[in-house]
This record gives structure tokens, sequence and C-alpha cells, in this order.
């Protein structure tokens, strides 16, 4: 019997990544990701990987916007 083979895609940039787009399924390097902490739980923090148009689409990323908007009410 095979191994299972691991399915690898390319970006968009041309490089060769395994990890995909939380909003689309695009596959999506570490580079030009655009990374989203989703947990509220400092125990189990939750990483979500989001393509250039995704990371700006209130309603694929929610997450971007809550974030940086409390985050930046807290020190100003």
């Amino acid at each position: 019997m095979e191994a299972a083979k691991k399915i690898i895609f390319a970006c968009a940039c041309g490089a060769v990544t395994e990890l995909s787009c939380d909003g689309c399924g695009k596959p999506v390097c570490s580079v030009c990701a655009a990374r989203q902490i989703v947990s509220f739980d400092p125990q189990v923090i939750e990483v979500r990987h989001y393509c250039a148009d995704c990371s700006e689409d209130e309603k694929r990323n929610t997450w971007g916007n809550l974030y940086w908007e409390t985050l930046m009410t807290r020190y100003s």
C-alpha cells in the first residue's frame, strides 16, 4: 500500500504552498497570506490565512476589522 501523497499547490506569486485561503480556498503562500488570530481564548490560539482579496472583504474576514478597531481604541 502506498502512503498518501500530500497535495501541494502554487500561490499566485508562483511559490509552492500547502496553505489555502480560509475565505475562498485559493492557494496562498506564507509570504502573500494575511494572518489573523481568530480566538478569544489565550490557551487555544487559532490562526487563519487569507489572500489579499479576502483579507479586505468584511464578509469573509470579519476578524480583521474587529481586532484592529478594538486594539486601536485601547491604545489611543
